[in-house]
């Protein structure tokens, strides 16, 4: 557990503070008219996460604060929890799958991962349901390759009435901080529905379905080695992604937690990991472009390329299997009629889904 100074309220302008979290370690160095209101604030606001102020560092940030009042600390502690959060997800881009997520343990000890954008509802959850059992993170999670959440159990954002959300350190919401990692058992997609149903409701997505709910809450996806291969062993580590609705958090059950559905079989989830290289040259025709990661499921094809994700099917599907080496549009041609078999005008379809899958970067032209 980190040790936090002393006297943590004593700020040392020249040593400034230094965070560590997610395995790294961040001096904070406050400066501006308002410096020891802000300074104080933060000490008490990171405390549980403050190390000796003469550890080596990875990093160094400049908390500015220009004015000593209540809104320039506020704001302070705000821009401080932003600047923290993206440094650490910047100094961990490839070391795992990072979630916009918040992470609460379980009475098992296992923990429970509460994905969504800003405004689904993630902090006010996992203030919920974290209870004393361990609060992991209210905002970004990193899982690493054994399907484990890290804990970064930074200050919770948290709305009073104020023009920026307050920052409130765990032990002001009576919520004990998890200091280790805790193996992921559910994967929670949060689906607030203004005016809906106030009895929450659960439904496991499949594969594909649980890459298109995820993708758009994972942060520097591009610099993982094997993107789509690392989510689809977490989806079939929890028996598939959970995508629950519900209108208020208040409906939530803090002693049982979200409700849920029943676990998909392996055979539901089952997936297969798809070569993604192509034939190097200088041959002319139609090639795939270069994809960072590709599977298989449910009879659909799934490309990682750089932050995006595509889902082609049937031909399409066809077309980037085939075209691993640089093939003539006749070529292709001969080996659609050979999987698909030869209907009229199938030489004007192909044409067009080609024109279609180089317009979206998953196909090009060598000449």
């Amino acid at each position: 557990m980190p040790a936090h100074p002393t006297r943590p309220h004593e700020h040392d302008a020249e040593a400034g503070f230094v965070v560590g979290a997610l395995g790294r370690a961040l001096r904070i160095r406050v400066t501006g008219a308002g410096a020891c209101t802000l300074a104080a604030a933060f000490a008490d606001a990171w405390a549980h996460l403050l190390l000796d102020p003469r550890a080596e560092t990875d990093d160094e940030l400049v908390l500015d604060s220009a004015a000593d009042t209540p809104e320039a600390t506020a704001a302070g502690l705000a821009d401080a929890s932003t600047l923290i959060t993206r440094t650490l997800i910047d100094l961990n881009r490839g070391q795992g799958l990072l979630f916009h997520a918040a992470a609460a343990v379980r009475a098992d000890g296992r923990a429970i991962l509460l994905v969504g954008p800003s405004g689904a509802g993630k902090t006010t959850a996992v203030t919920r349901l974290a209870g004393p059992h361990g609060y992991l993170t209210d905002e970004s999670a990193l899982v690493g390759a054994d399907g484990s959440v890290l804990p970064y159990p930074k200050p919770l954002s948290v709305e009073r009435g104020g023009p920026v959300k307050a920052q409130l350190a765990p032990a002001e919401l009576g919520l004990p901080v998890a200091g280790v990692p805790h193996e992921v058992d559910r994967v929670i997609v949060l689906n607030r529905e203004a005016g809906g149903s106030r009895q929450p409701r659960s439904r496991r997505l499949d594969v594909v379905e649980s890459l298109e709910a995820l993708v758009p809450q994972l942060s520097a996806l591009e610099h993982h080695p094997r993107p789509l291969g690392a989510l689809a062993e977490l989806i079939r580590q929890v028996g598939g992604i959970e995508q629950l609705s519900y209108a208020d958090v208040l409906d939530l059950d803090p002693g049982s937690g979200p409700p849920a559905s029943p676990r998909l079989s392996a055979e539901d989830l089952a997936f297969s990991i798809v070569a993604c290289d192509r034939e190097d040259g200088s041959a002319p025709g139609l090639i795939r472009t270069r994809a960072d990661d590709a599977l298989e499921a449910a009879e659909l094809l799934v490309l990682a390329h750089g932050s995006e994700f595509r889902v082609l099917a049937g031909v399409a599907k066809t077309l980037w299997l085939e075209a691993g080496a640089a093939r003539s549009e006749e070529e292709l041609l001969d080996r659609l009629r050979a999987v698909h078999g030869a209907a009229p005008g199938d030489d004007l379809a192909l044409h067009g889904t080609i024109d279609v899958l180089v317009r979206a970067g998953v196909l090009e032209w060598r000449r």
